[in-house]
């Protein structure tokens, strides 16, 4: 965000907001003269984004419940961003669609997901290539992508963003709460899992128990994903 050049007083529209994590730590950047609407399909989500954002005290926050490929704005916001959202929608290119419209000309488009075959765990663990193929396999059988994160430059080019730039991270955990993602995504995705017939209850349990082992050992490495951070800014003249 503060390579785009997010600064005070700025508008800004971030899709998919969830739990508002990042919707929040834009109030903070913009401040009182500025604002941040954070939209989700998910009410509960929302519910607990709005709780967490009073306990924060920021109030130049708001948050709708909104399809995220809903183009509601037009050359509103200065910022629009979205993390971890594209690979999951049967049309990306329909968000981003929107993301763009709702900037005004000059305003930069600021989009975070996963290249989730880069995943790694080191030694290799056969339950952590499992639940691997298995994140995979449901997001493709919900209609997504888990490996869009390379795709996203030219996939902002085709926006029409002007100065397309990109920046790869992949965080890597030897102790601490981040080895616990996998065991965490692998219990979140289970019910969904077995109703796509993709494993059995046995299997996911199996899974989660050798994730969380691994997690133990203070000699295993576990990363998540490789994150793709791409952006680019609409045109003066569409």
């Amino acid at each position: 965000l503060d390579r785009v050049g997010l600064i005070r007083g700025m508008k800004c529209l971030d899709v998919g907001c969830g739990g508002g994590h990042v919707a929040i730590l834009m109030a903070r950047i913009v401040g009182p003269e500025g604002c941040v609407v954070g939209t989700d399909a998910d009410a509960e989500i929302l519910a607990l984004a709005r709780e967490d954002a009073e306990a924060a005290r920021v109030s130049s926050i708001g948050f709708q419940q909104l399809d995220a490929c809903a183009c509601l704005w037009h050359e509103e916001f200065d910022v629009a961003h979205a993390r971890f959202l594209l690979s999951h929608l049967n049309e990306p290119e329909k968000c981003l669609e929107a993301m763009v419209q709702a900037c005004t000309p000059g305003g930069t488009i600021v989009i975070e997901d996963t290249d989730f075959a880069g995943s790694f765990c080191y030694p290799k663990c056969a339950a952590y290539k499992r639940y691997n193929e298995l994140y995979q396999e449901l997001i493709h059988r919900r209609g997504g992508d888990p490996n869009i994160g390379p795709k996203l430059p030219a996939m902002l080019r085709r926006a029409r963003l002007d100065g397309v730039d990109v920046n790869v991270i992949q965080p890597a955990h030897i102790r601490g709460e981040g080895k616990l993602m996998a065991a965490i995504t692998m219990s979140r995705i289970s019910d969904s899992l077995t109703a796509e017939g993709l494993a059995t209850q046995s299997e996911v349990q199996q899974i989660l128990t050798e994730l969380n082992h691994i997690a133990a050992d203070s000699e295993t490495v576990i990363s998540l994903p490789r994150i793709f951070q791409v952006w680019g800014k609409r045109g003066k003249i569409d």
